[in-house]
């Protein structure tokens, strides 16, 4: 099979670029600085139908320097396809049999939309120096008009990585009425002063090449040196460490060392890395422009959601979209830390968010390379049951554990918020949902499980409770916390138990008694430890790391001031049932169930 063929073979296909354009006359399409653009012109692409509600459109917003091509090809003889090929296509997590997906070249760029190499209507000229200082939310406007042009008035969806993923979160500000859901990835609230200090630094060696000329060099030579060095530092920031050591080793096989190094310049190492910047470099020259880079750089720059809308609660106050937040582990360009501020921010906002961490090598650049468990997670956020059919039917799931759930339930009121704390895949949050109406949220580390919240559409937090906690989640932001099954294997539950207590107004607390008489029984005849139904581990791979039993717990309530408004104690032998209808709960009951607040 010819390379051409095997890249393309499950691509969307052939695609052709289109373009928007609109005169808007004196008064101009009117930017965030004050000042105005006479016309925009916006190259955009479109994949799959759009149905006849126009209500199954995915808006991709592109990154720092990708344009409108974000899948198929252009001719057979392509050697690559769309930037995020991977993800949008025929079956893909982004399946265009389902969706009408939109992607334009963002207002600043080079490549077919209005920005500084464009030629200025009012001067017959490129804009050059004068092109206007722009914004994310002059992206996202000029995004709306090309959308209006299009007849689209709802979003199924709008998903941006990266500087993307920034245009998404303006999207789902600035048109909440539009956006039913937004996937934002490898992106934060702003960039972090890290991050800004290389940004400074490449915006410094473009200006600052003796072609610059303030901007205006279209008629003379440009600076591609400046522009070339900014590139090899930007690439530095979408890898990682672990990548980059990876990569580019220092180490020369051994036909190099026996042969004598031929250096192009005195100081150079002849090191992998030396070329591979320099390509990049050498190949972004041929395709970017250099006042394109610094002002839509300068929009990255300044973008701060915190400092223009006095907090990131605020920010997202008004938005009415479902959220999916992606960050990236190796990602210290938008490190994880950053990314999760978007999360509590949104939580905290009362809005519903999924949110979770992937696992990568290959830094920043993960959400362009890597797409295995991102397309899992898109696939499963963007499930087809998001667009209503005329064949769509109510089916009640089959639960599991329904004589917990039951119990559990019958706690619980109606219009409730419920936070379940180690929540598995969901079933129990996806019971509560369905039979007592509540808004609920997951919290959750394995991925998994993760993905089947997401088939259940179960809104999930990835997070590990002896990591992170709940320490950013609001005071009373629920009704009730459960930690169901899970509080014996935490590794401080004393100060987790207190947390669910100050960000709900009671507890569900559930838990094997270690006290019970089969474990006791094991102990003392076998000398072993327990290994049941409700205890099924050896002791050596067991993720119970603190065993309770009934007494155990009723001390730690009183300790701790906790009120235990009502206990449940649930058995299958018919012993222990008898031993507990005898009062000798610590010793009969196998599994509790206990609702618990502040005195």
């Amino acid at each position: 099979m010819h390379m051409s063929e095997f890249l393309h073979k499950n691509s969307v296909g052939p695609v052709v670029p289109q373009t928007f354009e609109k005169d808007y006359g004196e008064q101009g399409f009117m930017l965030e600085c004050g000042k105005t653009l006479p016309a925009l012109t916006i190259r955009y692409e479109t994949y799959g139908t759009l149905n006849a509600d126009k209500s199954n459109v995915v808006w991709v917003c592109s990154p720092l320097t990708a344009d409108a091509h974000v899948a198929g090809y252009y001719t057979e003889n392509d050697k690559k396809p769309g930037w995020w090929d991977a993800l949008i296509g025929p079956g893909k997590p982004v399946d265009t049999d389902k969706f009408f997906v939109v992607c334009s070249n963002i207002l600043g760029g080079c490549k077919g939309t209005t920005g500084p190499a464009s030629i200025n209507p009012r001067t017959g000229k490129p804009y050059g120096s004068t092109f206007p200082m722009i914004t994310i939310g002059d992206m996202v406007n000029a995004q709306r008009e090309l959308a209006k042009g299009l007849g689209i008035d709802q979003l199924c969806c709008v998903i941006g990585g990266s500087m993307g993923g920034f245009q998404a979160m303006k999207w789902a500000i600035y048109y909440p009425d539009l956006v039913r859901r937004c996937i934002v990835i490898a992106s934060s609230p702003r960039f972090s002063s890290q991050a800004l200090g290389f940004e400074i630094v490449a915006r410094d060696v473009i200006t600052q090449d003796p072609n610059f000329n303030g901007g205006d060099y279209y008629e003379s030579a440009h600076p591609d040196v400046g522009l070339s060095n900014a590139r090899k530092l930007a690439h530095i920031t979408y890898l990682s460490a672990v990548g980059m050591e990876q990569k580019f080793k220092r180490a020369q096989d051994q036909e190099s060392r026996n042969h004598a190094v031929t250096y192009s310049t005195p100081f150079d190492l002849n090191l992998p890395l030396e070329s591979y910047l320099r390509y990049q470099g050498a190949k972004f020259v041929d395709r970017f422009d250099a006042n394109s880079y610094l002002h839509i750089a300068h929009a990255t720059d300044s973008f701060d959601l915190e400092t223009e809308y006095g907090s990131l609660e605020a920010a997202f106050k008004g938005v009415k979209a479902e959220f999916l937040n992606v960050n990236l582990s190796t990602d210290w360009l938008f490190p994880p830390h950053e990314s999760r501020r978007i999360t509590s921010a949104l939580l905290n906002a009362g809005k519903v968010v999924t949110s979770l961490e992937l696992d990568t090598q290959f830094g920043h650049d993960g959400f362009l390379i890597e797409v295995g468990d991102l397309g899992k997670a898109v696939g499963r956020f963007l499930d087809s049951k998001i667009i209503p059919t005329s064949t769509d039917t109510q089916v009640m799931p089959v639960f599991h554990d329904t004589e917990d759930f039951d119990y559990i339930g019958s706690l619980v009121k109606e219009n409730s918020k419920v936070l379940d704390l180690g929540c598995g895949n969901g079933e129990l949050l996806d019971y509560l949902n369905k039979k007592k109406h509540v808004e609920v949220l997951g919290i959750e580390r394995n991925f998994k499980s993760i993905m089947d919240c997401l088939e259940n559409d179960v809104p999930v937090i990835q997070r590990d409770l002896d990591e992170s906690g709940i320490s950013d989640f609001k005071d009373n932001s629920f009704d009730y916390a459960i930690i169901n099954r899970t509080i014996q294997e935490i590794r401080d539950p004393v100060a987790l138990l207190n947390e669910l207590l100050r960000v709900a107004k009671r507890a569900i607390v559930t838990f094997p008694n270690f006290g019970h008489w089969t474990t006791r029984g094991s102990l003392m005849l076998r000398g072993r430890m327990p290994k049941s139904k409700e205890l099924p581990y050896e002791w050596y791979d067991t993720p119970n790391i603190r065993v309770l039993t009934l007494k155990d717990f009723y001390t730690l309530c009183e300790k701790e001031g906790l009120k235990v408004e009502t206990i449940h104690y649930q058995n299958e032998h018919k012993f222990s049932k008898f031993l507990t209808a005898i009062g000798l709960t610590t010793f009969g009951a196998e599994h509790v169930i206990a609702m618990v607040s502040k005195k």
